[in-house]
């Protein structure tokens, strides 16, 4: 397995998409693949050729299909680990939207197209055929550009009168992290509307949200130097009450405790995805 991280070229796009991957099997032969991912922040969205994905549980196996010209899945509310392999040839683009960009993009609420853990996704009349000529493309380079310009055609806007604010706030690197009831106050809506419009936009509640963003926080903060061996700094760096909350929201997350998930997992290339090779 080959897999090559970019980062949004167009200026336009590093607003909305924090990267993009290719990943390839060059032969049939070739030996299975297998990982597992781990919950994101991300709206995940993936075009994979000539392959069939099949789920069971928190298992997710994409295999070979000739008979299907395309594979299109999205990605937006897995709260746990999910076991990962690809069987046969495969040639795959994965887009990372950033927390709410992909409405800048959907002519509906993003919950209408997320029907599962891992939901086909065919927004758009054009979409199959443009994915189809894109990973028909030989070159990493080319398959990038001609994404990024496929979804640049579809750029519409998206506004909404409290989400990017929240968001802002949740996400803020300040140690003084507001509480969701603290935020629904500052930002005079209820606790029940906030989770609709999280619901309709994101398809997480806040609480999912805010406990995926401390653990995917967490794991940036082990990733410099300053902060690797110290659990207890990263702890109370990046919301958590102590270190034994962190330990607890880890289990949940990942199902092992901080030292074995940063001893286990493997950072590819830019950084912002980990996975646990098998």
């Amino acid at each position: 397995m080959k897999i090559k991280v970019f980062s949004p070229s167009h200026p336009l796009l590093k607003k909305y998409i924090e990267s993009i991957y290719i990943l390839t099997t060059h032969t049939a032969e070739e030996e299975p693949a297998k990982y597992i991912t781990f919950p994101s922040i991300f709206t995940i969205v993936s075009s994979s050729e000539k392959s069939r994905a099949m789920t069971k549980g928190n298992q997710l196996i994409i295999g070979q299909c000739d008979d299907n010209e395309v594979e299109t899945n999205l990605v937006s509310d897995f709260n746990k680990p999910v076991y990962v392999q690809y069987e046969g040839k495969i040639n795959e683009i994965t887009i990372y939207f950033k927390p709410l960009a992909i409405n800048a993009f959907l002519e509906q609420d993003l919950n209408r197209y997320n029907s599962s853990n891992f939901s086909e996704f065919s927004p758009f009349e054009d979409y199959r055929k443009a994915m189809i000529d894109i990973l028909s493309l030989q070159d990493d380079t080319e398959k990038i550009e001609a994404v990024e310009k496929y979804w640049l055609s579809k750029l519409i806007g998206f506004q909404h009168n409290f989400l990017e604010t929240i968001l802002s706030e949740m996400m803020s690197d300040e140690n003084d992290v507001l509480t969701i009831t603290e935020l629904c106050v500052k930002n005079n809506i209820s606790r029940t509307t906030l989770n609709k419009h999280f619901g309709r936009h994101i398809c997480k509640t806040p609480s999912q949200f805010k406990k995926i963003l401390r653990f995917r926080n967490a794991v940036n903060k082990y990733a410099s130097n300053t902060a690797r061996n110290n659990l207890t700094d990263i702890a109370y760096g990046v919301d958590y009450f102590d270190q034994s909350h962190m330990i607890r929201e880890f289990k949940s997350v990942t199902g092992f405790s901080p030292k074995v998930f940063f001893e286990k997992t493997t950072a590819l290339e830019k950084k912002q995805i980990h996975w646990l090779f098998l």
